[in-house]
């Protein structure tokens, strides 16, 4: 009976140890989270969703980091490759889908989607 209650209180410590690393390994992102999605700042985004060729680049200042950073948005900050002038970028989500900007890392890399994407549409 001591052995079934010592290896009983042996397995409860063994999930205490368990539990305590995974929250050790999911708690620190977070911050990260909050760290990366502020290094937006200074890059440069246009809304897609908008007609290309009235949409300008403009560079992610304090306003527009806010609003990526409100409960509005969505970001994605695992850079996608697949938009139509190839360059890798950053997507941002108003909910509903109103709007998504692409973040670049340079203000050409983003003219040269907005102009790819001018070519490309049909307005």
């Amino acid at each position: 009976m001591r052995q079934l209650l010592s290896a009983s209180c042996h397995s409860r410590s063994i999930k205490k140890v368990v539990l305590i690393t995974i929250l050790a390994a999911i708690l620190p992102a977070a911050p990260a989270f909050a760290d990366g999605i502020d290094a937006l700042k200074g890059q440069f985004t246009f809304n897609w969703f908008s007609n290309p060729a009235r949409a300008r680049c403009a560079a992610v200042d304090d306003k527009r980091l806010a609003q990526f950073k409100s409960q509005d948005f969505t970001c994605d900050l695992n850079p996608i490759t697949n938009t139509a002038s190839g360059k890798p970028a950053r997507v941002c989500t108003q909910a509903g889908e109103k709007s998504e900007y692409l973040v670049f890392a340079s203000r050409s890399d983003c003219e040269e989607e907005r102009q790819t994407q001018e070519s490309n549409s049909e307005e």
